[in-house]
């Protein structure tokens, strides 16, 4: 008897549910109308990552897994292509792309497999463009990608290909300089005429977009992701706030800045007598 894995077991009843008799729910579902719910999920794998519970992590693996192959059925429904193919063809890339574990290249260190696999990807981009209209290199980095993960990944692209501040301290000197700008546009007097209000506005969300950007790069030289960076900072000021919710005599709306502030370094101090605990 041929024993067969939990994931083929999984795929049989993926396309169980999307059969003629299976799930109406299942059935109806598009790639677009699946959009929402895989994004979710990845985030909600990027919690359970945050949190550190395994257990918890098997569970919203299995829930983006799931996306992935109600996606794949339903490309497979449409005559396009099926889960076998989408395995096949990850499976080859990571191969192709670490030829000094399956081929005769040498990569000693982490940053010489990063540049080994942008060199291939680059030259694979390079064959596909081979006879044809050639694209941008920004145009691998998805648009729907969220702000600062995407910023930061046209930031690195822009990078490889050499346009780079000298030292950091040029960073930080063009951080000034967007912050005084954003300064100024806040500052404008259009901002109080209702004809030019608009055109003022979109000024300033220009100005403050300047500013993340910057930031984002400030991250980007410390190695870190601007997108990791905010959740962290979210899921801590949760922590405080929920503190502060438990804490309070009444109603939040009821409370005075000085009973805000003393909530809030009290929650501070909770929190981080548990984390020395």
């Amino acid at each position: 008897m041929i024993k067969t894995s939990n994931l083929d077991r999984f795929v049989e009843t993926i396309a169980r549910l999307r059969a003629p008799d299976g799930c109406p729910w299942d059935r109806e579902q598009t790639h677009k109308t699946l959009a929402r719910y895989l994004l979710e999920e990845a985030y909600e794998v990027l919690e359970a990552i945050q949190s550190e519970d395994a257990d918890k992590l098997k569970e919203e693996l299995g829930d983006l897994l799931l996306q992935i192959v109600l996606n794949a059925q339903v490309a497979k429904d449409d005559g396009k292509f099926d889960m076998e193919e989408v395995a096949g063809l990850i499976n080859e890339k990571m191969i192709r792309r670490h030829p000094h574990v399956f081929a005769d290249a040498d990569a000693e260190t982490p940053e010489a497999v990063v540049d080994q696999w942008q060199a291939i990807k680059a030259k694979e981009k390079a064959e596909r463009e081979a006879g044809g209209k050639a694209e941008s290199i920004l145009e691998s980095i998805p648009k729907a990608m969220p702000a600062l993960l995407q910023a930061l990944k046209i930031s690195e692209a822009a990078v490889n290909q050499g346009f780079e501040w000298e030292r950091e301290g040029d960073v930080w000197d063009k951080l000034d300089s967007e912050i005084s700008e954003l300064k100024e546009a806040i500052s404008n007097p259009d901002l109080k005429e209702p004809l030019k209000t608009a055109q003022a506005q979109e000024e300033i969300a220009l100005e403050f977009g300047d500013v993340l950007f910057c930031l984002v790069n400030v991250a980007r030289w410390h190695a870190l992701n601007p997108e990791e960076c905010l959740l962290l900072t979210m899921q801590k000021f949760r922590k405080r706030f929920y503190e502060m919710e438990k804490a309070a005599s009444k109603p939040l709306k009821e409370l005075n800045p000085t009973e805000w502030n003393d909530l809030w370094e009290e929650a501070k101090r909770k929190l981080s007598n548990k984390q020395s605990l």
